[in-house]
């Protein structure tokens, strides 16, 4: 009997999630490519045209598969429980779960005005749906790392550990779970999370074709589905040709990597949100470290329904900052 191909998409517990295997090609050649910037650093600019040939990554399937593990804790009237959904940065994780939550008619759970968190005045409480399942679609933008900033997300946390708060699924991304993990040190039980995508997977999505190619696809974006695609048909599936990494600045400085840290923190910050969590950084040296690294496409500004635009690492630019951030010794996520 012909045993069935694996699912591509896959939810599991944090606990069971794995990164496909780095091929040893791969580490030789970052090594390389990282030691050669440093001889003669080479600058790309190629911002206007960062979403030319980018893959459309479709997620109906991720969606459908949420039923798998979740339906029977949502349709039990008597299981009030929690469930913790982790998404790292482009997977695709919370827009799956909004989708899902939206066809569940579950509750969405308004978060609160980042720009008045760190004022004197107490902030709003947080507000539970006690008579209907609620969803908290991104706990990364209740809070700020700064000494008002978190006491929003901390009231969160206690309502919501303390059994009071009714029936919820809370999402939160990779990063900013893990520097919550340190302000909230409680276990988490239902802790879940997307599995990594390995070659096969990434196949079977419609990603780049040739085996050795999808297994270099899926080391460089840790089985993330969505920095895949980033990648995927920007140079032709079919093509031989190396991806190609944005660069870091030829110079960079503590501030360069404090400003990418808190981006990811975060999960996007206004650039006078990012000014309160980085007091130590001159309003003038913020804004060129915005520029550089707009310049090299590591970091691109989005439109909110706010005035202000937030600014995130880019899905091209998430491998290297993360590389950058592990060689200064930065507390990174799992993923």
């Amino acid at each position: 009997m012909v045993e069935a191909p694996k699912k591509a998409w896959q939810w599991v517990t944090v606990n069971e999630f794995e990164r496909p295997a780095v091929p040893t090609v791969i580490t030789v050649k970052k090594w390389w490519q990282n030691f050669t910037h440093w001889l003669s650093p080479k600058s790309e600019n190629d911002e206007q045209d960062e979403h030319e040939n980018a893959f459309e990554l479709k997620l109906d399937e991720a969606i459908k598969e949420l039923d798998s593990v979740f339906s029977d804790w949502l349709n039990d009237k008597d299981d009030n429980s929690m469930r913790w959904v982790i998404a790292p940065p482009h997977s695709g994780v919370a827009e799956a779960i909004q989708h899902w939550a939206q066809q569940n008619n579950m509750s969405t759970m308004k978060l609160p005005d980042r720009n008045t968190l760190c004022q004197p005045s107490d902030p709003p409480s947080p507000k539970f749906t006690k008579t209907k399942v609620w969803l908290m679609p991104q706990l990364a933008h209740t809070f700020l790392r700064q000494t008002n900033g978190l006491r929003w997300t901390r009231e969160f946390f206690a309502e919501a550990l303390s059994g009071e708060a009714g029936k919820g699924l809370i999402v939160c991304d990779s990063w900013a779970w893990a520097f919550l993990e340190k302000v909230w040190p409680v276990p988490v039980s239902e802790l879940w999370t997307l599995q990594g995508l390995d070659d096969q997977a990434l196949e079977q999505i419609g990603l780049a074709r040739g085996e050795g190619r999808l297994r270099a696809l899926a080391a460089l974006s840790r089985g993330n589905p969505g920095i895949a695609a980033a990648y995927s048909d920007r140079y032709h599936r079919n093509s031989d040709k190396a991806f190609e990494l944005p660069q870091l600045p030829q110079v960079v400085e503590d501030a360069t990597a404090f400003v990418c840290y808190a981006l990811l923190v975060h999960y996007g910050l206004t650039s006078r949100q990012l000014a309160q969590v980085l007091p130590i950084v001159s309003a003038s040296q913020l804004q060129i470290q915005l520029q550089i690294l707009q310049q090299q496409s590591l970091i691109s500004k989005q439109d909110t329904a706010s005035k202000d635009s937030l600014w995130y690492i880019t899905a091209r630019g998430y491998p290297v900052v993360r590389d950058f951030l592990a060689s200064r010794g930065f507390w990174l996520d799992k993923f």
